[in-house]
C-alpha cells in the first residue's frame, strides 16, 4: 500500500508535529492524519518552534482541504490575566477550522469546553496523568482525548480505553529508563532559563509559567553533577534519557484501539520529520492491512537509520533549546 493511502476501517490517525509552517505541511504531504503546532509563546515549548497565527491560518486551511486535522496547542500554564487573551486565540483558530486544542491547564480545558462544546480537546502531556481517577478528572472538565505515560503495555491501554471512554493518544517514542514515565507539571526551565517576551500586543510583557521563551528547554536532559551519599563527585548524568522510536510495540497498540499515533520532535530538523512520518504511515498502513501477522523484520534498517539520524540531532537541538541554534528551513 502507498504511503498515505487509507483503509476503509481505518480509526488510529498519526499525528505528527509542525515546529515550523513547513514542517506540518510535509508531515501532511507524507500522509499524517493530524498535525500539532504550537500558538507562538503559548505552548510548552520555546516561541521558535511555534507558529504565528498567520502560519495556523495558511495551515488549517491546507489541512482542510486535503480532509486533514490540526491541533494547535496551548498547554501553557497562564496567569488570570491572560485567560481572556488565550480565549480570543482559541475563538480565532476555532473560526479557521481548526479540529482541536493540545491544553493541560484544568482551567483552560474548562473554560474551552465551555465556549465550544464539541471541538476536541487533548489532554496534554503537560497534566502528566499518571492513573484512571486523573483520566476520569480531565473528562468530566470536558477533555476529549488523553496522552498516557510512556511504557504503558497494549493490554493496560485496552483496559483503559474499555473503561474510561474517552479518546487515547500513545507516543512513538519512549525514554530509556524502565518504568512508567510521566513526564509533566515541571516548571524548571521557568527557574533556569528565563526569559521575558512580549507577543506584541499593548506592549505587554509576559512570562508565565511553561509559556513561549520561558518553555520547557529539556534541563532534565541536560549534564548533572552526581555526587555520592559521602558527598564526593560521581560524574555526570541525566535525569531523564532523549527517547527512542517504537517498532515493535506498534502492531500490539493497533489492535489495541489506540486514537492516535503521536510523533515527538517540533525542534528536531524539517527534514528528519518528514523521513520519520513517511516511515510510520508507510508502517501503520502495513499494520492495517496485515495486523498481527506482519513482519516487522524489513522495516528494521530503516528504523534503525532514523534512531541513528535522531541521536545524531540532539546536539543541534540542545542549542536550540537554550537560544544559542537556529531552526533550519
Amino acid at each position: 500500500m502507498a504511503a498515505g493511502a487509507r483503509t476503509s476501517t481505518q480509526t488510529v490517525k498519526l499525528l505528527a508535529p509542525g515546529g515550523t509552517l513547513r514542517m506540518a505541511l510535509n508531515a501532511l504531504a507524507e500522509g499524517a492524519d493530524a498535525v500539532y503546532v504550537g500558538a507562538r509563546g503559548w505552548s510548552r515549548r520555546s516561541s521558535q518552534m511555534d507558529l504565528m497565527d498567520e502560519e495556523i491560518r495558511e495551515l488549517s486551511e491546507s489541512a482542510a482541504a486535503m480532509g486533514r486535522e490540526v491541533k494547535v496547542a496551548l498547554n501553557a500554564m497562564p496567569g488570570p490575566t491572560e485567560m481572556p487573551r488565550l480565549m480570543q486565540k482559541v475563538d480565532a483558530y476555532a473560526g479557521w477550522g481548526v479540529s482541536g486544542f493540545v491544553l493541560s491547564d484544568p482551567g483552560c480545558i474548562l473554560a474551552v469546553r465551555r465556549q465550544f462544546p464539541t471541538i476536541d480537546i487533548h489532554v496534554s502531556i503537560g497534566s502528566a496523568v499518571t492513573n484512571r481517577q486523573d483520566i476520569y478528572f480531565y473528562k468530566s472538565l470536558g477533555g476529549s482525548c488523553i496522552i498516557l505515560p510512556y511504557r504503558l503495555q497494549p493490554d493496560e491501554v485496552k483496559a483503559i480505553k474499555a473503561e474510561v471512554g474517552m479518546n487515547v493518544e500513545i507516543f512513538l517514542f519512549q525514554p530509556m529508563p524502565l518504568g512508567i514515565v510521566c513526564p509533566g507539571k515541571c516548571i524548571m526551565s521557568s527557574y533556569l532559563v528565563y526569559k521575558e517576551w512580549s507577543d506584541g500586543a499593548d506592549d505587554e510583557v509576559i512570562g508565565s509559567a511553561n509559556r513561549g521563551a520561558r518553555g520547557c528547554s529539556r534541563v532534565c536532559q541536560g549534564g548533572w553533577d552526581v555526587a555520592g551519599s559521602d558527598g564526593e563527585f560521581d560524574g555526570k548524568s541525566t535525569l531523564r534519557n532523549d527517547p527512542f522510536l517504537q517498532l515493535w510495540e506498534l502492531p500490539g497498540f493497533v489492535a489495541a484501539g489506540v486514537d492516535y499515533l503521536k510523533i515527538q520532535g517540533r525542534e528536531r530538523s524539517e527534514e528528519l520529520m518528514r523521513d520519520i512520518t513517511r516511515f510510520y504511515r508507510g508502517l501503520i498502513d502495513a499494520i492495517l492491512t496485515s495486523g498481527t501477522d506482519l513482519s516487522l523484520e524489513p522495516h528494521v534498517p530503516e528504523w534503525q537509520e532514523l534512531r541513528k539520524r535522531w541521536t545524531m540531532e540532539r546536539t543541534r537541538r540542545a542549542g536550540l533549546l537554550l537560544g544559542t541554534g537556529r531552526q533550519t528551513g
